[in-house]
């Protein structure tokens, strides 16, 4: 049992490491090694199934409950809304197309009864994701040929399932059509609710970030058996949904379990292949036997998927005639279609006198044949079809940015103006939350982390744009994806000129773009204060004022995070007119106040309640204590009739400031002696940040030192006069 369980880990992951070296489908390697390794007359008896027992049947039950649920996770709305119909046809009308034409080739080319041809019909229904997936990411087609096949994919495997059960119930003569109908409502009703459930857990925060995904695997497990305990075999069902509904409510924490979950799934497919590949018998098999397996296969690739393909979108404008046709070709199938054929052949030669023993082997030999077939003629082929037919993206054009601030937020809507496709990744959960609230596809992961394979979202990414305050952060994720995306453009924000600095030798450049532009101080000012415009119409690059206030441009269909040199005539242009801000500090307009308190008290408060509009977790009071405490030791004032209180705090990465100026001159803490305060500048800083603090204090006195700044100040007889100051 050990070595039948380790061997087939160990071997199923080693074969899908070498195909995805190789560039091929794994299946083919894990099911002749499998067979290979597998107890066969041709085999070396290293993995040998039946050592499982009735072990084997529980890891293919809660294998493919987990392959499953994370297919469901990867179900994106908005694709499924581009060719809803077609997915809903495919569903109904192609589901009873593939199922009754396959039950009418087996019965017409073997002689079964009507009862197992249709039986045998229904276990090559499902399609599956884990071959799907692999092959349209490898092969690079158009957006709504993937959106159609990842769909029918994952959605098919429940459907497939429980067709194949309630064919699999008519032959051992149980309740067939009662139980179909209440796995139905329970798989739909438990993957509603749990999948509600959890994602509410999750956003809590109850749940530390670390324990996220073990906590929702076991979720999954628990949801599977707990359906399954109630309606047999409904478990599936309930794991697709419930993982589809999570997904659905956009937690962005379960960006990082996708990932965890697709890589869980290959150490699945993995163990399964081999087992059940290692499981299969040939000695059944003659020539006149295989040569009537062949044909059938060929009627399911050449026949009938076509028709389903062609009736299911019948009526409907998605989709162009070419795009029909490679449609037909593509229909691999995978794990499901392979555990249901092991499992109810198993099944069926545990039934003492029955004709149905007999012919359980045909079960087993005819659905690994289609699955050989599709997944080979089809996966070897499907590039050079696509290629002929003109249904493959000629290069990706979508844009990738890292960063999900308002600034980013901007940019993607112009790109999106234009036609293309626009991902934002961000470390930061609630600009990541803001931006999916406002309809953004945006990813809560590491941009130097994060592999196109693990995100449905980045397909199609053939640019990336670098938009953090980090110079070199940028230039490291440019760098990872220079690695990932051999034919992309590559752009960094960066103080520093330097265009066309190499990421790797022989890999494309890495552009740096807005170096006149101080990121830290765009990326602060709120959505009305980041001001942008959009440039129409006929015009000459030279009557562009200001060039390197140009954010994004587009000239001759391609998008372009600058003004290129070679602009035409007409363009589009989104351009930002920034405040000229006197002062090179983290500072807005709305922390600018002119004070009615009486005293010096009373205006660190007014000043710490207007920053915390914008900094709902600051602790005001906690703050103010500090603050005078710290008063009373060693006084703020600096001369002039200027105060410079100031501190350290958590849960800020910057220093902030904020100026206020009182009606009349007050003394510290009310005392008449001393200097009186007019003017108060409040600096915040983060803690583990003193070279920033120190930088802040030494700039504010640099310029309250200034005449005419200090005259400036002292002479604003109102509040729109002191923000005047500051910002002209």
């Amino acid at each position: 049992m050990i070595v039948t369980f380790a061997g087939s880990i160990f071997f199923g992951i080693l074969c899908i490491v070498v195909s995805k070296k190789i560039k091929i489908s794994s299946i083919v390697l894990l099911l002749v090694c499998g067979i290979l390794l597998g107890p066969s007359s041709i085999g070396l008896g290293i993995i040998n199934p039946e050592s499982l027992g009735d072990g084997l049947s529980i890891i293919i039950k809660l294998a493919v409950g987990l392959i499953l649920f994370e297919g469901g996770l990867t179900l994106d709305p908005k694709g499924y809304r581009a060719v809803s119909a077609e997915i809903r046809n495919v569903l109904t009308r192609g589901v009873l197309v593939t199922w009754l034409g396959s039950a009418l080739a087996v019965k017409l080319i073997f002689g079964f009864t009507w009862v197992f041809s249709v039986f045998a019909g229904s276990l090559i229904i499902v399609t599956g994701p884990t071959v799907i997936n692999p092959l349209l990411k490898r092969i690079g087609v158009k957006k709504n040929i993937h959106n159609f096949l990842h769909w029918e994919g994952v959605l098919i495997d429940p459907i497939g399932v429980f067709i194949a059960l309630l064919c699999y119930e008519w032959i051992i003569g149980e309740t067939a059509l009662l139980l179909f109908g209440a796995r139905i409502l329970t798989g739909a009703g438990i993957g509603i609710a749990a999948g509600i459930v959890l994602s509410r857990i999750i956003k809590s925060l109850i749940i530390p970030d670390e324990a996220v995904n073990i906590f929702i695997l076991s979720c999954a497990l628990a949801i599977y058996t707990a359906s399954d305990f109630i309606i047999p075999e409904s478990g599936l069902l309930s794991v697709t949904v419930s993982g589809f509904v999570l997904g659905y409510f956009e937690t962005p924490q379960i960006d990082r379990l996708k990932i965890y979950k697709s890589q869980l799934v290959d150490l699945l497919i993995g163990l399964l292949f081999m087992l059940l590949a290692a499981n299969l018998r040939f000695d059944f098999m003659d020539v006149d036997y295989i040569v009537k397996i062949t044909a059938s296969v060929l009627a399911v690739m050449i026949i009938i998927r076509p028709l389903n393909i062609f009736f299911s979108t019948l009526g409907e404008k998605h989709f162009t005639f070419k795009e029909k046709i490679f449609l037909s070709w593509i229909a691999p199938r995978g794990i499901v279609a392979a555990s249901m054929a092991s499992v109810f052949a198993f099944n069926l030669k545990g039934i003492a006198d029955s004709d149905y023993a007999a012919q359980a082997g045909f079960i087993e030999a005819f659905t690994y044949s289609v699955i050989v077939a599709t997944v080979i003629f089809q996966g070897f082929t499907a590039k050079s079809l696509g290629r002929l037919l003109g249904v493959l993206e000629p290069e990706p054009r979508g844009w990738l940015i890292v960063g999900a601030h308002n600034v980013a937020r901007k940019i993607a809507s112009f790109i999106i103006e234009k036609g293309f496709s626009v991902t934002l990744i961000d470390t930061n959960i609630g600009s990541v939350n803001r931006a999916r609230r406002l309809g953004f596809v945006a990813i809560f992961d590491n941009a130097l982390n994060a592999d196109a394979e693990d995100y449905p979202e980045l397909y199609g990414i053939g640019n990336v744009l670098a938009l953090t305050k980090n110079e070199d952060l940028n230039q490291l994720v440019c760098l990872h994806w220079s690695k990932k995306l051999k034919k992309g453009r590559f752009f960094r924000w960066s103080a520093q000129t330097g265009e066309g600095e190499p990421a790797e030798s022989g890999e494309a450049a890495i552009v740096s773009v807005w170096n006149s532009i101080r990121l830290e101080r765009l990326l602060a000012m709120s959505e009305t204060e980041c001001k942008s415009v959009l440039v129409r119409g006929v015009m000459d690059r030279p009557r562009v004022k200001h060039p390197e206030r140009v954010l994004f441009a587009e000239s001759g269909g391609e998008l372009f995070p600058f003004l290129p040199e070679n602009t035409g005539r007409n363009f589009d242009a989104l351009m930002y007119r920034p405040f000229d801000i006197t002062l090179d500090l983290q500072l807005k307009p709305e922390w600018v106040v002119f004070s009615s308190a009486s005293t010096f008290k009373g205006v660190l408060l007014e000043l710490l309640q207007t920053l915390k509009r914008d900094y709902s977790g600051l602790n005001v009071q906690a703050i103010l204590d500090r603050l005078i405490r710290m008063e009373r030791e060693y006084s703020s004032v600096i001369g002039r009739n200027v105060a410079l209180p100031h501190t350290y705090i958590d849960g800020i990465d910057d220093s902030l400031v904020m100026v206020g100026k009182t009606r009349e001159p007050l003394g510290i803490d009310g005392e008449a002696e001393g200097e009186n305060v007019h003017i108060i500048f409040l600096v915040l800083s983060p803690k583990n940040q003193p070279d920033i603090h120190i930088q802040t204090l030494s700039e504010i006195s640099k310029f309250i030192m200034n005449e005419e700044n200090h005259k400036n100040i002292m002479n604003a007889s109102s509040r729109k006069d002191l923000v005047r100051v500051f910002f002209p």
